[in-house]
């Protein structure tokens, strides 16, 4: 019962943090919103059982992640950073249903207590091996292209992040000619 109570808590506190990161006008609201939304999905994943992936969450994200984007945010010029019509709040609205739905379907699986290996191998692995040999061997073998393909977006991200922040060479030309 208090495991549920605290997959409650959490969920509740990553639907409001992230509708923050949609609703919110100042820069520094909508990054200490997304840091609240990635704090709570770790805690999300230390109430499922996931300790490893859950503190992955805190160090990769919460930190590396939220830093990156003080970071860029010190770099950019305020005019770039303010929200105006860029904001994409319409996108940001409807999406909405799309993770209420996942919520919805993580709230359902918690329920009903689907187990990813019916059969008990991954458990078994896990008895043998621990749990971070576990995530190593099945995120290097099975999931490696997608592992690479998710770091290659990272770094398009921060190659943009510095082509946004980089200040803007003005040209004078001489009005005597």
């Amino acid at each position: 019962m208090m495991q549920w109570i605290a997959f409650l808590f959490f969920a509740s506190m990553t639907l409001l943090s992230a509708l923050g990161v949609v609703f919110f006008s100042n820069i520094i609201y909508v990054i200490l919103s997304l840091l609240s939304t990635l704090v709570m999905v770790a805690g999300i994943f230390f109430v499922a059982g996931a300790e490893l992936v859950g503190a992955l969450q805190l160090l990769i994200y919460a930190v590396a992640i939220a830093v990156f984007y003080v970071l860029v945010l010190t770099a950019v010029p305020w005019e770039k950073a303010l929200k105006k019509d860029s904001h994409y709040r319409i996108e940001g609205v409807l999406t909405f249903p799309i993770l209420l739905a996942f919520y919805l379907e993580i709230i359902l699986v918690f329920l009903i207590g689907v187990s990813v290996s019916p059969k008990g191998q991954i458990r078994e692995f896990i008895q043998n091996l621990g749990n971070t040999q576990v995530v190593g061997s099945i995120l290097f073998s099975k999931y490696f292209f997608a592992f690479e393909l998710v770091s290659l977006v990272l770094l398009v991200g921060m190659i943009g992040a510095v082509l946004i922040g980089r200040k803007e060479d003005k040209t004078y030309e001489d009005s005597t000619s």
